[in-house]
């Protein structure tokens, strides 16, 4: 019996019973080890709500970047981010951030990069090339991830250096002319250093086609869509000392990329900005850009945009003793973004909304844990700093560089514009006949966030009950302090006047958790925890001197894990219900007219609810299964809008689908030159909104399913080497439907149908 399927951990429930009196040799799920809790657990003995991927799935699910995991997992919603290709937003159990790429408005979702918190989503790991496994934690985890992961945690846990010559090659091509390299080298271990090192290259034609017969030389028309990747990754590993580890990583990537295409599906009639009657709506995928007004080809000002990131990770640990262990995680990452968006007249009336918003951000973090056990007591207690810092500034324009129907140029304002910005104290323009009614202004935003908390959680397992029971309690402390400010070009047709706001928040959070063994193979949890999520500064609001408050969630959680028929399947479900106090919510009061302007601000309480199941089981030896699904229901309370309305009644929460659930399927038939492996999985969510509390309606993306599949023929032994051979396949129905909506009119599209091939060497 091969590795792969002692590893996989897949099944569905049901199946399973009718498969139990088969005479076939049957398989049992391998022990799934995480560090959930700062050690090395089985995922059975975690009181938390956890799914994990390994590397073997990961492939399996042609897992390349942080999105897939939204799309093959129903716990998580990352929907498409309007203004950016290189971007996520996260949502779990209803909880999450819009606006992920706004410097003063935090997510609840937490990214670890091997331990390492990403205060931002923007370009982290663009290409997952290297990971031995994905945690994905669910509810709230203040007590041992502190601030800001409200809605849970997402652990990506890097590969080791193996401190063996090796070497994988992954070579993958596809349609829009699609191709992914990836190589691993692992070197010889010398002087007890162990290396590893990684490189990442991949290059993706855009699958909408920026054309018309309005181009202007010089002038950029990218492609929507289209997105170019480098990336490389060196690790080093040193356990040359007795007790001693200690392990560096260092990583960097370049991704050059534009952003999603919004087309018109608005009403027919009226007319645009510049009088032109609106005639068409397109209210299918297109697969070229058009214009609502005459229904032809037209070419949109785009030009590239491009994330680089790059990260030091430096983690040691020292065995004080046999049940004592003293870890160091210290971390540093940056990233540059300019990112450029054009809505391509996707706003009907208010015309074509062009954006170009330009980030800097770097952050320094220290953690200190002390890891250990006695007899009958398991604890961590820890100290972490976290310091951020980050500029950005946007552009926005009204139809900029574009031939209008009579065939007149409008001005390129970069080269035309007759005066400063006026920042630096410099007249501001005054001549608006040369730039009206293309340039609406400029604003820039400085913020920095100081953290500080120490932590500690302890679990004990009294001597009653045979040593079933375990009774956890955590405890955090933190001290959060920001502060932001606003600068403007003084432009008349700039709505974002200057401001600044600060906050020193402290907070105390906390989670209790009992733990009953009824048998070795099942065990049930009852768990109340805390969490919050840092206030901030609307950004895109109109008085940035308002600052809204932090935002404060308890949950209480009833779980079940269980291991069942010899541990041929895997059954673990949640109950949850969640109380957010001074929930955050996005208010956009204009969202077709003036879609820029967002008013960020806290409101009333959410009740939200909900039901998690997983199943995993092996039917044979060779055939494995799954099924995952989630149910979320909700209610807000006392949610009292900036202009004094009370709409508890009609306020909803973001990308929070009432249903969805996800399966797949693993087969894997041995052969004489190897093993023919069959990967099939589904995806569906129900409809979700993707833009509510607005006074122009809420606005919903339709509910929509997602079949993919890959098959290879792995463990090929050839020219002394390892190989796999693998066809694969994403939306293969080609499944047509909306994945976000802006303003009722401005819609983008799933990808359409994607596949290739692709060759794995190893030796």
């Amino acid at each position: 019996m091969s590795d792969r399927f002692t590893r996989k951990n897949l099944v569905l429930a049901v199946a399973v019973a009718s498969s139990l009196g088969a005479t076939e040799a049957l398989a049992v799920l391998e022990d799934v080890r995480v560090t959930a809790q700062k050690r090395a657990e089985s995922l059975q003995d975690v009181p938390i709500a956890i799914s994990a991927l390994d590397a073997e799935q990961i492939e399996a699910k042609g897992i390349v970047n942080a999105v897939d995991f939204g799309l093959s997992s129903p716990n998580i919603q990352m929907p498409a981010y309007p203004f950016s290709n290189n971007n996520v937003s996260l949502f779990i159990r209803g909880i999450g951030n819009a606006d992920s790429i706004v410097l003063t408005k935090d997510n609840t979702v937490g990214l670890y990069y091997d331990g390492v918190y990403a205060a931002r989503p923007t370009g982290v790991l663009s290409d997952l090339s290297d990971l031995e496994r994905v945690e994905i934690l669910r509810g709230p985890q203040g007590t041992l991830y502190g601030r800001n992961t409200t809605g849970g945690a997402i652990n990506f846990i890097n590969a080791r250096p193996t401190g063996e010559l090796g070497f994988k090659q992954t070579l993958s091509v596809g349609n829009y002319d699609s191709w992914r390299s990836v190589s691993h080298i692992n070197l010889p271990e010398t002087a007890g250093i162990k290396a590893k090192v990684s490189a990442t290259f991949s290059d993706r034609d855009g699958w909408v086609e920026n054309e018309g017969p309005n181009q202007t030389p010089g002038y950029p028309y990218n492609d929507y869509y289209k997105k170019e990747t480098e990336g490389y990754r060196l690790a080093l590993s040193y356990d040359g000392v007795d007790r001693l580890q200690v392990d560096y990583s260092y990583d960097y990537s370049d991704v050059t990329h534009t952003p999603g295409y919004f087309q018109y599906g608005g009403p027919v009639g009226g007319a645009d900005a510049a009088g032109n009657p609106i005639t068409n709506s397109f209210n299918d995928r297109l697969d070229d850009t058009r214009s609502p007004t005459g229904g032809g080809k037209l070419a949109y000002y785009l030009p590239d945009s491009d994330t680089e990131v790059q990260g030091h990770n430096l983690t040691i640990s020292y065995d004080l003793t046999d049940n004592l262990t003293l870890k160091s995680i210290t971390g540093y990452r940056e990233f540059d973004d300019d990112a450029s968006q054009n809505f391509s007249q996707s706003f009907g009336g208010a015309g074509s909304l062009e954006t170009n918003t330009v980030t800097d951000q770097d952050q320094f973090s220290q953690e200190l844990q002390l890891v250990g056990s006695t007899e009958r007591v398991k604890y961590v207690a820890g100290l972490y700093y976290f310091d951020e810092s980050g500029d950005q500034s946007e552009m926005q324009y009204l139809d900029r560089s574009q031939v209008d129907q009579n065939g007149a140029l409008a001005l390129d304002l970069i080269t035309f514009m007759p005066c400063s910005d006026g920042r630096n104290g410099d007249p501001v323009c005054t001549d608006f006949s040369l730039v009206f009614p293309y340039y609406l202004g400029e604003y820039v935003v400085k913020t920095n966030v100081e953290s500080l908390s120490a932590f500690g959680q302890a679990t004990w397992t009294p001597d009653v009950l045979d040593d079933r029971l375990d009774l956890t309690l955590g405890l955090r402390y933190t001290d959060d302090d920001r502060d932001a400010k606003r600068t403007w070009d003084a432009w008349v047709f700039n709505g974002f006047a200057p401001g600044s706001s600060d906050s020193d928040e402290e907070k105390t959070d906390y989670s209790v958790v009992a733990n009953y063994r009824w048998t070795d193979e099942m065990s049930t949890y009852a768990k109340v925890s805390t969490g919050f999520r840092s206030g901030g500064s609307s950004r895109n609001g109109l008085d940035f001197d308002q600052a809204f408050d932090k935002e404060d969630v308890i949950s209480y959680e009833l779980g079940l894990k269980s291991e069942l028929f010899d541990n041929r399947l895997r059954l673990n479900a949640a109950a949850f219900y969640m109380e957010v106090d001074d929930i955050i919510l996005d208010y956009l009061p204009d969202p077709v007219n003036a879609p820029q302007f967002v008013e960020v601000f806290n409101s009333g309480d959410a009740e939200i609810s909900g039901v998690e199941i997983d199943a995993e089981a092996a039917i044979t030896a060779n055939f494995f299964l799954s099924f995952s699904y989630a149910y979320i229901d909700y209610e807000i309370n006392d949610a009292i809008f900036p202009d004094g309305s009370d709409r508890s009644n009609s306020t909803e929460l973001l990308w929070a689908p009432e249903n969805a659930w996800s399966a797949s399927a693993d087969y894997d038939l041995p052969l004489a030159v190897g093993s023919l492996r069959f990967h099939l999985d589904y995806s569906w969510q129900d409809e979700q909104y993707a833009l509510a509390n607005t006074d122009g309606g809420d606005f919903t993306v339709d509910d929509f399913g997602q079949f993919n599949a890959r098959v290879s023929l792995a463990e090929v032994e050839l020219f002394g080497g390892n190989w796999q051979f693998a066809a694969w396949g994403k939306n293969l129905t080609d499944e047509d439907t909306a994945n976000y909506q802006i303003g009722g009119t401005a819609f983008t599209y799933l990808p359409p149908r994607m596949y290739g091939g692709e060759i794995i060497l190893e030796f």
